[in-house]
């Protein structure tokens, strides 16, 4: 997930979501060279087990040198899901202390356990796939003719200096594959969240606001949090510049009330 706040955080995963299906079903596609005849979107949430402590766990050191970590489960009854439970510990015991680990389940229920003990090829675990958003060819994305896919080349591989002309080649393709004179507010919103992940939110907010196209771009929540980091630095640097409160009233429209928040916030 990006590097920001948790707030930030479920900001982006708002986005991928909303967009999952018209953004990376065509770049999977297109990246793994799948054909994708149909798909159908399941629930996000998946279940969790109440059990998230195991029951023992013992560093193990053997005679020939051997480290590995032993997980002991305890099991009154013969659950069928034992395996699935237990590769989920795997994972998590695996995680936290990166040794090989050896996993023995003592059965305390009557007759013989015939619980699975192992998994069959296609449940293993092996590993997965990276698409790269950094390294994917702008062009390519520009080329879409879905907008979500053009958003994307925001993110993708061009040089620093190209970040205005694709900023604005986005916008026009947008506008051209949805045959309108006019940027959906969504889009606007969704390129300035996106924009915050290569530090470009205030030129994509300029250069929305220089655009004729009409979006009402002062309503956002995220160029108004612009505006307010905007202030906030300016009274830091105020305030750094031994200017009084009532000056850096005037040069920021703040109250002085505001002002004292942000002075302490910044002392932390």
């Amino acid at each position: 997930k990006p590097n920001k706040n948790k707030g930030e955080g479920n900001i982006y995963d708002r986005i991928f979501k909303e967009n999952a299906e018209s953004l990376f079903i065509p770049i999977i596609e297109r990246e793994l060279g799948l054909q994708i005849k149909s798909y159908n979107r399941l629930p996000d949430k998946l279940p969790k087990t109440v059990e998230r402590e195991v029951d023992f766990l013992f560093d193990v050191h053997l005679e020939n040198n051997e480290n590995w970590i032993l997980h002991i489960e305890f099991q009154t009854n013969d659950a069928k899901n034992m395996i699935y439970r237990m590769g989920m510990y795997h994972g998590l015991v695996w995680e936290k202390y990166k040794k090989p680990i050896k996993h023995i389940v003592i059965f305390l229920g009557k007759g013989k356990a015939k619980m699975r003990k192992e998994l069959t090829e296609k449940e293993l675990f092996k590993g997965f796939d990276i698409i790269n958003l950094h390294q994917l060819d702008t062009d390519q994305l520009l080329s879409s003719q879905v907008p979500e896919v053009i958003m994307l080349a925001l993110l993708s591989n061009y040089k620093k200096e190209r970040s205005e002309r694709i900023l604005r080649l986005i916008i026009e393709r947008i506008l051209y594959v949805n045959k309108s004179d006019t940027l959906n507010s969504k889009f606007a919103t969704q390129l300035i969240i996106l924009s915050k992940l290569r530090n470009l939110e205030y030129q994509t907010i300029k250069i929305l606001e220089n655009m004729p196209v009409l979006i009402d771009i002062e309503t956002s929540i995220l160029y108004q949090r612009g505006i307010n980091n905007e202030k906030k630095a300016a009274v830091i640097r105020g305030l750094n510049n031994g200017m009084t409160y009532e000056q850096i009233e005037v040069m920021t429209e703040l109250s002085l009330e505001e002002i004292k928040k942000i002075e302490a916030e910044h002392k932390g």
